[in-house]
C-alpha cells in the first residue's frame, strides 16, 4: 500500500499531507508530459531495482522510429544496456490492454537493428526534435563513458551484444497501472531468442501546493516485474490492427517469491549438502561486512557487488543450485579490467584456489565454481581476498 508523504516544516509543526493528483482528461499532464519529465528526469526511472547493466540511464532518444511505431523514451548505459519506456496514463485505460503487446513488439524489432541502426535511429529523433547539440548518440553518451571510464570500443560492442541477444529492459511507466497489466506482466518471462526483463513503475506525483504545478515531489514505484522462475510461452496476435497477447505458462510459481537467507541455504542444502550451504553463509556473512553495497536478493539466488560513483557493479552471484558465478562479463567494460590482460589475472588468482579452474576461452563470460571447491577455509578465505583485489583494483582506477 501508498501512503502520502506528510510535510512537516518544524519539530512543533503538525504537519501536512501532500496527495497524490492523477492526470484526467483535457489535463495538461498527458503522456508527452510525462515522456519529457522522464526523458529530462532519468533518475525517475529505478532501472537498478532491475539489474545494474541498466543503470545509470542516460536518455538517447523520445519518439525514436522503429518498424513497429515509435518509442516513447529510449535510454542507455555506459556499457550498453538498453532501456525502451513506454509511457501510459491511467486516464486512458483502452491502452493498457495492449501496452505489454506493443513494448515487446518495440523488443522483437531492435534484436534485429546493428549499432549502426541504433545510432543512426537516434539522431533521426534528436533532428526531429531540432537537437542541435549533442544529437548523436556517440554525443549523448560521452560524458557518461568518460565519467566511468568505459571507452567507446567497449560501448560499442556492448550495445551490439545486448541488441543481438535482446538483453533490453522494459519498463510500462504511468501515473497508476491497471491491475490487469500487471498481472500479465507476472506472468511474462521471456519470449524465444530475446533476454529481456519486463517492469511496471508507477509514477506517484505530490505537489507541494495544491494550486500550484511547481514544485512536485515525484516518487517512483516498482509495482510489477518479471519472475526469473517462470517459464512462459508468449503469442503476439494481432486483430484489427490491435494486438493481443496470449501467454502459455508451463510451470506454476509464485511470483512475489523473493529468497530470504534461511529459504536460500535450504535450497542450496537439498542441492550440494551441507557444507556448500556453511560457505554460502559464510560468503553473505562477508558481503555484509566487507562490500559498501548491499547483497541483492533474487528468486534464485543473491548478487553481490559494491557501489561507488553512484554505479553498482556486480562481483559474483551465488545461486541456490549450489554454484557461485564470477561476473566477468561484467567487469569486462570496468577499468582497469576492460584491459584482457587485467582479466586474464584475475582468472589466474582465482585458478591458484585448489578446486578452481576457469578456461581461458571464459574471461568474457559467466564462469560458475562449485560451492563445495570453496569448503576448505584456505580455498574460501583466498577467493574473498580475489574478490576484496577485485574491488581495490575498481575503485583505484576510478580515481
Amino acid at each position: 500500500m501508498n501512503c502520502d508523504p506528510v510535510l512537516i516544516n518544524s519539530p512543533d509543526d503538525d504537519g501536512r499531507k501532500l496527495l497524490r493528483i492523477e492526470a484526467k482528461p483535457g489535463d495538461p499532464k498527458d503522456e508527452n508530459w510525462l515522456q519529457e519529465l522522464l526523458f529530462r528526469h532519468p533518475d525517475l526511472l529505478p532501472v537498478d531495482e532491475f539489474d545494474d547493466m541498466f543503470a545509470p540511464a542516460v536518455p538517447i532518444g523520445r519518439e525514436v522510429r522503429s518498424g513497429r511505431g515509435p518509442i516513447d523514451n529510449l535510454y542507455i548505459s555506459p556499457t550498453g544496456g538498453i532501456t525502451i519506456v513506454e509511457t501510459k496514463l491511467w486516464k486512458n485505460p483502452e491502452k493498457h490492454r495492449t501496452v505489454v503487446a506493443q513494448i515487446i513488439d518495440y523488443a522483437k524489432e531492435l534484436a534485429k537493428w546493428t549499432y549502426d541502426d541504433l545510432a543512426k535511429a537516434v539522431l533521426t529523433a534528436s533532428r526531429t526534435r531540432d537537437e542541435t547539440q549533442n544529437s548523436s548518440l556517440e554525443e549523448k553518451v560521452a560524458a557518461s563513458l568518460k565519467q566511468f571510464s568505459v571507452t567507446p570500443l567497449d560501448f560499442q560492442e556492448g550495445v551490439q551484444e545486448n541488441l543481438k541477444h535482446g538483453n533490453f529492459l522494459l519498463l510500462i511507466v504511468g501515473d497508476r497501472i491497471a491491475p490487469n497489466v500487471a498481472l500479465l506482466t507476472e506472468a511474462i518471462h521471456t519470449v524465444p531468442g530475446l533476454g529481456f526483463q519486463l517492469g511496471l513503475v508507477e509514477i506517484r506525483l505530490h505537489p507541494l501546493d495544491a494550486e500550484k504545478d511547481w514544485p512536485l515531489i515525484v516518487v517512483p514505484d516498482v509495482v510489477g516485474r518479471t519472475v526469473e522462475k517462470l517459464r512462459g510461452i508468449v503469442r503476439v496476435r494481432y486483430k484489427q490492427e490491435k494486438p493481443v497477447v496470449f501467454v502459455d505458462i508451463e510451470d506454476e510459481v509464485d511470483a512475489d517469491e523473493i529468497l530470504t537467507q534461511s529459504i536460500f541455504l535450504e535450497k542450496v542444502t537439498a542441492e550440494k549438502g551441507t557444507e556448500a550451504a556453511q560457505v554460502a553463509s559464510r560468503i553473505i556473512a562477508w558481503a555484509g561486512e566487507h562490500t559498501p553495497s548491499e547483497p541483492k536478493w533474487g528468486t534464485t539466488g543473491i548478487g553481490v557487488g559494491f557501489g561507488y560513483k553512484n554505479f553498482r557493479q556486480v562481483l559474483f552471484r551465488v545461486w541456490e543450485s549450489g554454484t557461485v558465478s564470477i561476473a566477468l562479463h561484467r567487469l569486462k567494460g570496468r577499468p582497469p579490467f576492460d584491459d584482457e590482460e587485467k582479466r586474464r589475472e584475475l582468472v589466474q588468482r582465482l585458478n591458484a584456489i585448489d578446486g578452481i579452474d576457469i578456461p581461458a576461452d571464459k574471461i568474457e563470460g559467466e564462469p560458475s565454481v562449485d560451492l563445495n571447491n570453496l569448503k576448505n577455509d584456505n580455498a574460501l578465505q583466498h577467493f574473498l581476498e580475489v574478490m576484496t583485489w577485485v574491488m581495490g583494483e575498481i575503485t583505484a582506477a576510478a580515481g
